[in-house]
């Protein structure tokens, strides 16, 4: 998504735009390889550009669904993921090397949002997906789903690294 800085009229420049998932397809947060997961609707991004002399503001938010397996039983969970971005950008030529920069830089007329975007997508997408706080997970020894039936594995678990400790006398 490139935008040209004089196209930013005192008034701002309002872009609405809807990508396809493709759009994501270089975010490996989001391509765990898995056919059951990904998104499941279009990137909805919604966001304001003003200018302040050359230096620019995006303020707005990208949303998007999609659904992820639970860290616990593997079921499908469907999410709803809202980022609110919040951006300053300066021009790299009056930016200094040596100094301690926390906002962002574009090089000529143009700016390229393609890949902050991208990268507060994944900085923003959960760690670990749960379907439900008491979800009981797989059986490590059987894999039944432990939600929707019981099994009859024993329950006590050794480490079997320790398994020689067990023997020894004191």
């Amino acid at each position: 998504m490139k935008i040209r800085v004089t196209d930013i009229r005192d008034e701002g420049l309002h872009i609405h735009s809807k990508m396809d998932p493709e759009w994501l397809e270089n975010v490996p947060e989001l391509n765990s390889g898995e056919e059951e997961s990904g998104l499941t609707s279009k990137i909805d991004i919604d966001i304001e550009l003003t200018k302040v002399l050359r230096e620019v503001t995006v303020l707005g938010d990208v949303s998007f669904s999609m659904v992820v397996p639970c860290s616990r039983c593997l079921e499908p969970v469907k999410l709803e993921i809202s980022i609110p971005i919040r951006l300053l950008l300066s021009p790299s030529d009056k930016v200094k090397d040596d100094e301690d920069v926390d906002h962002e830089t574009y090089v000529g007329e143009e700016v390229d949002l393609d890949d902050y975007l991208m990268e507060q997508i994944a900085m923003s997408l959960p760690v670990k997906v749960v379907c439900d706080s008491e979800c009981k997970g797989l059986c490590p020894k059987c894999g039944v789903n432990l939600n929707e039936d019981t099994c009859d594995c024993e329950k006590e678990w050794e480490d079997p690294r320790f398994a020689a400790l067990k023997n020894l006398k004191i």
